[in-house]
């Protein structure tokens, strides 16, 4: 195995970035006058990313996509009309947002969501004088379709999966309890499979029809408790997982994550409010990681344990902002001190 000075030299380069450096290497930055050298994170930790062109939340928004690939819609804006939700598309490209095209059918809150931001699918949802819908629409990365409706009507519902491939589970309504039924998308029906084995309503999901999670969500109305209860699917049956460390719903999770590798980014713990907590699966326990700067609460999520996004959400109130999650052993360069 080649050595440090054979690919490098002995000597420390001098450079305006850590553009072309590799692990372990040590430069000096001459833009800011200091020694610094390329290493891994030993955990997690979130980074600002540029702001979203509205402040917006929901429990839950649309939400799909990677950390340098986003697309968010529905949910609400300061500034939607009556009953608060806003058909409005945002895509995050991983140096900036811009506006899309909104969704066709009449905006939502409480949505499930699957795919990619070149194909996913926004399922359900609360829709105001429609009350909980199981309207379907997908998106292509520049408009939305409507698609087959599903055979129940949700919101809030856990949700997972790929355009072509996606579970549903549980959901609304927000009074009364919550269905335990499940149904999954195959491309070109829905079709019903095995109940989870208890309700929730706006709780976090990701990973696959094969490999799916469902975790915490909130149940009863109107004295609302949120659940610490985690469930793994693969299809067509759920069983139980670890549990989570803080009970919560309406928190970000990494939609694109998988069962072995997911993060669930702040929420709300009722009947106490939102929280900082961030947890992160390993397909067996969940573990309390580095925690948000703020509480924030009814974000969207998208992205993996190892590289995600939250976006928007109350903070308490609506915020525009989003931040980047980056999971130990991201690379990160450190400044050399004497100390």
């Amino acid at each position: 195995m080649a050595e440090y000075r054979e690919i490098q030299g002995a000597a420390v380069q001098a450079l305006a970035s850590n553009t072309g450096t590799i692990k372990g290497q040590i430069w000096y930055d001459t833009a800011n006058y200091k020694f610094k050298v390329e290493a891994v994170s030993s955990a997690g930790a979130y980074s600002s990313a540029p702001n979203i062109g509205a402040a917006r939340s929901g429990g839950m928004m649309f939400a799909a996509g990677t950390q340098n690939a986003t697309v968010i819609s529905n949910g609400a804006t300061p500034t939607s009309p009556p009953p608060d939700y806003t058909a409005r598309t945002d895509e995050y490209d991983g140096t900036s947002w811009s506006q899309g095209n909104n969704s066709t059918q009449p905006a939502a809150n409480s949505l499930s969501s699957a795919g990619i931001l070149t194909a996913a699918l926004m399922t359900g949802g609360f829709r105001g004088p429609l009350g909980r819908t199981n309207y379907v629409e997908a998106y292509d990365g520049t408009c939305f379709t409507v698609g087959t409706a599903m055979s129940n009507t949700r919101e809030g519902a856990f949700g997972g999966g790929t355009s072509t491939a996606m579970f549903v589970s549980s959901g609304g309504p927000i009074s009364g309890s919550s269905p335990t039924t499940t149904e999954e998308w195959n491309g070109s029906s829905w079709s019903a499979k095995g109940a989870i084995p208890a309700s929730g309503q706006s709780g976090g999901s990701s990973g696959t029809t094969s490999a799916g999670l469902a975790f915490g969500g909130n149940t009863g109305y109107p004295t609302t408790v949120s659940v610490n209860k985690t469930y793994e699917y693969a299809s067509p049956t759920w069983t139980a997982g670890g549990d989570l460390n803080t009970p919560r719903a309406v928190g970000g999770p990494t939609m694109g994550g998988s069962q072995s590798a997911t993060v669930f980014m702040g929420g709300n713990n009722r009947p106490g409010g939102a929280t900082t907590a961030t947890e992160e699966y390993d397909g067996t326990c969940w573990s309390n990681t580095t925690s948000l700067p703020t509480a924030r609460e009814n974000s969207a999520g998208t992205g993996t344990a190892a590289s995600g996004l939250v976006s928007g959400g109350n903070i308490p109130a609506q915020t525009n902002t989003a931040l980047e999650w980056n999971g130990a052993g991201s690379p990160v360069t450190r400044t050399i001190t004497t100390s």
